[in-house]
């Protein structure tokens, strides 16, 4: 059946996201005033639906961007942006999962998509760092298995490194182990910036960019979807895209995505008098897992101690715990390094039973889709359904599109 329902607004994050107060909020776009008609409307303005209407426009399409909020002021400014094609599940468990095939195209699709993301960058004025991803074994008990995910990478042309002591490690990360792999391919972003530089691009070819402009009924039954918002505005479009993260969840079928409460802070300027080797980014194999990055200013960006999601109260009420936890262990594994936190926050997030995202048209509605990346390669995995959406739109078949149906489970 068509989906005749709007997504409910949600409370995605709370604390200070350290990209907020670093740029600001003095991007303005319009509020929608007025009965409109496009080829496409995205409903969310946050990095996926910039990243959508990105490669719309370059195609030629008319576009309209709506969201509730402030533009980037969702999950999009909370994001620590780590990108790394590196999936949440490692290639040998995602291929006892999924099929080895079917894996190793997922790992390379996010791969392409992380090299695809610098090339975007640099075009639309918001450049990427380029850095290696290096993740440590959080147990000796973990490093044959990280041996083992290093080869088959390897036999599937990804560029990996095995480091297989404890003291080469240290020459290397931060975080301590008795072993690592290291990826040459990941990069980080301000996934805020980037956002707004997109909607700078992306309004420069057409595209209609709308704020705090809740769409509060759409109607799929005619052969153009029909947004209506709470002011009482109608959007007729061709296509519709629902690139609302995580608060498009309750549209999807039951159990389809899990969500979880994950927790983040930025230290003081100067904690670090120069950047770990190669300004890294850093993860481990324990799930959940401890991350971290460089950022300007000698500070470092931490982020884990995720917990299965439960209410937003519920989620705020430990950031303060929770702050003091990822504190507690980076000095414990970091040392001599010591942190004090100027920025903390909290945020949710989903994640599906493979890791990997949903890129699908709607159930039984084949004008609408789903462009929702999941899990710790949210941005990657926009881009990825942002080329997906495309090609089926413009009636082509992006080699990745199989991948990441709806049916698949």
């Amino acid at each position: 059946m068509a989906l005749n329902a709007a997504p409910e607004r949600t409370d995605l994050h709370s604390g200070t996201p350290y990209w907020l107060v670093r740029n600001g909020t003095d991007e303005t776009y319009p509020v929608l005033a007025t009965d409109i008609e496009t080829e496409v409307v995205i409903i969310g303005g946050g990095i996926t639906g910039a990243l959508c209407a990105y490669h719309l426009c370059e195609a030629g399409l008319g576009v309209v961007v709506v969201d509730s909020r402030a533009i980037g002021t969702g999950s999009t400014c909370a994001s620590t942006a780590l990108l790394q094609y590196d999936i949440d599940l490692p290639l040998h468990d995602l291929a006892e999962l999924i099929g080895l095939d079917r894996a190793v195209r997922s790992y390379h699709a996010s791969a392409d998509a992380v090299r695809n993301l610098l090339r975007i960058g640099e075009r639309v004025g918001c450049e990427l760092d380029q850095r290696p991803s290096i993740q440590v074994a959080s147990k000796r008990s973990h490093v044959k298995a990280l041996r083992r995910e290093a080869d088959l990478r390897k036999q599937h042309g990804f560029d990996v490194r095995f480091i297989p002591t404890e003291e080469e490690v240290r020459q290397c990360s931060p975080l301590i182990g008795p072993a690592a792999l290291r990826s040459e391919l990941g990069a980080q972003v301000d996934a805020w910036r980037l956002t707004h530089a997109l909607h700078t691009r992306n309004t420069r070819s057409g595209a209609q960019v709308f704020a705090h402009s809740h769409v509060e009924h759409i109607d799929t039954s005619d052969t153009r979807p029909l947004l209506t918002t709470t002011r009482g505005h109608r959007i007729r479009a061709q296509y519709l895209i629902h690139a609302g993260g995580y608060e498009t969840t309750d549209l999807l079928p039951r159990g389809t995505v899990a969500l979880h409460s994950t927790y983040a802070l930025v230290s003081e300027a100067g904690t670090l008098d120069q950047p770990w080797l190669d300004s890294a980014l850093i993860w481990e194999t324990a799930h959940p897992y401890l991350y971290m990055r460089s950022a300007p200013e000698g500070r470092i960006i931490l982020g884990g101690r995720d917990e299965s999601f439960r209410s937003p109260p519920l989620r705020d009420a430990l950031l303060r715990k929770k702050t003091a936890a990822l504190v507690k262990e980076f000095e414990e594994r970091c040392a001599p390094l010591k942190l004090v936190p100027e920025f903390a926050w909290c945020g949710t997030f989903g994640e599906t039973k493979d890791a990997l995202p949903i890129i699908d048209q709607v159930r039984d509605d084949p004008r609408s889709f789903f462009a929702l990346g999941m899990g710790g390669n949210g941005i990657t995995f926009s881009l990825i359904a942002a080329e997906v959406i495309r090609d089926r739109i413009l009636g082509h078949v992006h080699p990745a599109a199989d991948l990441f149906t709806l049916d698949r489970w």
